[in-house]
Parts: structure tokens; sequence; C-alpha cells
């Protein structure tokens, strides 16, 4: 009886050595891959062309879009160039895909790009970009780098609506004037509330 219960705690024992130490690093693994995850990993790429998933990768990861000149010397970063390669090879089906993106930097190339393309239905798109509240954008020119929200870059900064005698590189706009006035209206109440929207975006990076 006593062998027989002294081995019962050698086996006890071999199992806490053994399995205890793998158990508690599978655990801290699990932790550390939740942490780590973002809905890109999950992203579905049907749809789109290997050459274009592969830029959008190196766009992403650069994480702002430029301006051809930006530094002190006025160089022209390889994301300027990326971003005209995207926009210049990339089918209007995979742009319109890519608005899904979750990432600012793409979604804003990617909006961009429907835009320059003379994209038919402009009115659904900017209503669709307004209803994105909680994607930003950040952008570099020269040595200046601002965020923006994602609607605020592509109305405002981009296609300038309001004003677009202003843009030293038109997107032709095909909106009504009733159509125009509802967005420009819109953009208006989303910047009222840009403070909530970045202080909810900021969380959702924690």
């Amino acid at each position: 009886m006593k062998k027989i219960a002294e081995n019962r705690k050698k086996k006890k024992k071999t199992f806490f050595t053994y399995f205890l130490p793998i158990f508690t690093i599978l655990i801290i693994c699990c932790f550390y891959f939740y942490s780590m995850y973002t809905e890109k990993w999950s992203y579905d790429w049907k749809g789109i062309r290997p050459q274009i998933k592969d830029s959008i990768i190196e766009l992403d990861k650069y994480g702002e879009l430029t301006s051809k000149s930006v530094g002190v010397a006025g160089i022209t970063p390889q994301q300027w160039h990326r971003q005209n390669w995207i926009i210049e090879n990339s089918k209007e089906s995979e742009l319109l895909k890519l608005t899904d993106f979750p990432s600012g930097t793409v979604k804003g190339i990617a909006y961009e790009g429907l835009l320059k393309k003379d994209y038919l239905k402009q009115y659904d798109l900017f209503k669709k970009v307004l209803n994105d509240t909680l994607t930003f954008v950040h952008y570099q020119s020269g040595c200046f780098s601002n965020g923006f929200m994602l609607s605020d870059y592509i109305i405002s900064y981009k296609t300038i609506i309001e004003n677009p005698e202003l843009n030293q590189n038109p997107i032709n706009i095909n909106l009504t004037d009733s159509e125009k006035k509802e967005i420009i209206k819109l953009m208006k109440k989303r910047k009222e509330k840009e403070g909530f929207y970045k202080e909810e975006y900021l969380k959702r990076l924690k």
C-alpha cells in the first residue's frame, strides 16, 4: 500500500513537472496572440489580384499617405509612387472592396482612386465615407503630418466639394446641387463631433 501511494505521488509530481509549464506557456501564447490580433488578419482578399494585394500591404505598413514632397529636403517618398501605382493599376471593383479594409491609409487611397476613376455612384460613396466615423487617416506633406477623419480627408481635403476652385488637382464631382448641399451639411455635422470620434478611435487602438 505504501509503495502504491508513493507511485501515485510520483505520477502527480511528473504530471505537474512536465505539463504545467507547457500549459502555462500555451496560456501566455494565447493571450499574446489575442492582444496582437487585428481585423486585418481576417480580411477577405478574394477579388483582389496578388500584385495589388502586395502593394496594399506595403502601403499600410508605411502608416500614412504622402504628398509628392516630404521633409526638409523635399524628397519624393516611395509611398507617393506606390499610391499612384495603386490608383492607376487597380480595378474599380478592387478599390471598392478596399474601402472596407480596416486601415485609414488603405481606405483613403481606395476612395481617392475611385473618385479619380470617375466612379459613377459618387453620392453613395460620399455617404459611405461619412458613415465611417471611427476611421482616421494620416497625411504627410512637407515637414508636417496631420491626422484627419477619413471623411474630412476625402471630402474637405481631396475633393474640396465646398470650394472646388481651391483644389490644385481637381477631381470631377458628378453630384447634383441638392446632393452636394446634403454632403456638405453632413460633413459639417461630423466635424462638430470630431473630438468625440477621435476619443472613440483612440480607445479602439488600446
